[in-house]
């Protein structure tokens, strides 16, 4: 609801699965954001990965996260994924949303 009343257009996906079909049937999506632990032991990092080979797009993204482990903050980000952690500040995650699109 918060991104609605920000402006977004949004689509949601609960599962790898229908994330790839949602892309394909909106194929003008600005930006991924998926949390890093999914049910069926996937995870965001497979979610973006699968996203982005299917429609051949390097797809900027979120990555957001309550896991303090390891091999979580070892996850890669850059440019084009940003990881955010839980509990989330909505002015801090629009921001970003914002500053993701425009570039």
């Amino acid at each position: 609801m918060l991104l609605s009343v920000e402006g977004f257009r949004v689509t949601t996906a609960g599962s790898l699965a229908q994330a790839i079909e949602q892309c394909v049937a909106h194929g003008d999506i600005a930006l991924l954001v998926t949390d890093y632990h999914l049910a069926n032991h996937e995870t965001g990092v497979q979610v973006i990965a699968a996203v982005r080979r299917q429609l051949a797009v390097d797809l900027k993204a979120i990555l957001i996260t309550g896991d303090t482990s390891a091999a979580a903050h070892a996850i890669q980000h850059n440019d084009r994924v940003r990881m955010t952690s839980k509990p989330i500040n909505a002015d801090q995650f629009i921001s970003l949303l914002r500053e993701l699109i425009e570039v």
